[in-house]
């Protein structure tokens, strides 16, 4: 049935919950080093235009190491890893009400890309423009820029770290442990966990608060000095944090000092492109909702569920008459074709009843909304 609306609600756990895929494992001597991102600007050129940015968030720093394959027989070239890019051209359109739509990774020189390539996208795709001015053709370079690991700052480091604090980069983690006795392999185990109550600032902005704090353990298990290394947004956040973190408790053991932690609140959900169903047709396919049997879970994209954007996709089918689906057709996908990606992958997985001669031609927009946050998930 033309217009059947399926709503996909994905789980979503807190963002400091949320791992990222872990990444290749790279030469151990190898130069480790800290990829940078030139900073939103306030304004991006547009065709015959340009679009205001009102609300954005940078785009964390990573780490990257140079991935090298075993040596090579005697005899044969060694492998000699091309350069990092230094462009990362993003084009995109912006709806009306100040949403990014038609978002894509533009394709130009440079090598291999050492990072997840949806990640800047979910980031860009979470920006806010002025409303009443939509645009088209809109690009923006987010200009990585590499340094060694080991000249970064505190404060790149905690940024990096409060981005996936749950699953930090080892060369991360080495980076935070220098100069600390707390990270190794007689870690003090906790007996207490203090969570910071940060309901107040979660769903506020698409740049969301974070803090990175070091903190000691003294012989009885009490953490001590707890000071904030490095934070962004409400300085209330910082101390939030601080405070929970002074109440933690660890097994007696050696003193530690220079203990590495970070927290990072959610970011505003941002709700789906506004779209128009796709038109009625009697003569169409007349499967119903109910009849396309889809399984209960339906996930987003998972950096853009990280992220909280959401977003949606209208697709074509036919229906076998046993119920297979096949002829799949993304017809659109909004704000990236991340969503296309994961409808299409939904709609494999169906398997509707149909009449002994199928169905042909059969069009569903399927709208992937970011849910409330349960308060039994604090």
């Amino acid at each position: 049935m033309r217009g059947l609306l399926l709503l996909a609600l994905a789980f979503l756990t807190p963002v400091t919950a949320l791992a990222n895929l872990p990444p290749l494992v790279g030469d151990p001597k190898a130069p480790v080093k800290l990829v940078s991102f030139a900073a939103p600007p306030s304004s991006i050129a547009c065709a015959g235009t340009s679009a205001r940015l009102i609300e954005a968030a940078a785009l964390p720093p990573k780490v990257w190491q140079v991935w090298t394959p075993p040596v090579p027989p005697v005899g044969v070239a060694a492998y000699v890893p091309p350069p990092p890019p230094s462009t990362e051209v993003y084009s995109f359109s912006v709806d009306a009400d100040g949403h990014v739509t038609d978002l894509k990774r533009a394709s130009g020189p440079g090598g291999t890309i050492p990072w997840a390539i949806d990640e800047p996208a979910a980031i860009i795709a979470s920006w806010r423009f002025a409303p009443g001015a939509p645009a088209k053709d809109c690009t923006i370079d987010l200009a990585p820029r590499y340094s060694p690991i080991a000249e970064a700052s505190p404060a790149r480091l905690f940024e990096a770290l409060a981005d996936d604090p749950r699953a930090p980069n080892p060369p991360l983690r080495k980076a935070l442990a220098a100069g600390s006795d707390c990270d190794g392999p007689t870690r003090r185990r906790p007996q207490t966990i203090v969570y910071p109550d940060l309901r107040p600032f979660d769903d506020k902005t698409v740049d969301p608060a974070w803090a990175g704090l070091r903190f000691d353990i003294d012989a009885a298990g009490a953490a001590r000095n707890v000071r904030v290394v490095a934070q962004h947004g409400e300085p209330a956040f910082a101390d939030a944090v601080a405070s929970a973190v002074a109440e933690a408790r660890y097994f007696p053991g050696p003193p530690r000092a220079g203990c590495a932690v970070a927290f990072k609140a959610m970011p505003k959900a941002t709700p789906p492109p506004q779209h128009a169903p796709p038109p009625a047709d009697d003569d169409a396919c007349k499967i119903t909702q109910a009849e396309l049997n889809l399984p209960e879970t339906k996930f987003f994209p998972p950096t853009f569920g990280k992220r909280r954007v959401g977003g949606r996709a209208v697709l074509r089918f036919d229906v076998a008459p046993w119920g297979q689906i096949g002829a799949i057709e993304v017809l659109e996908a909004q704000p990236a074709a991340a969503f296309g990606d994961a409808a299409r992958m939904l709609l494999m997985s169906a398997r509707p009843k149909a009449p002994p001669t199928g169905y042909r031609g059969c069009v569903v927009p399927i709208v992937y909304a970011i849910p409330a946050i349960p308060e039994d998930e604090y």
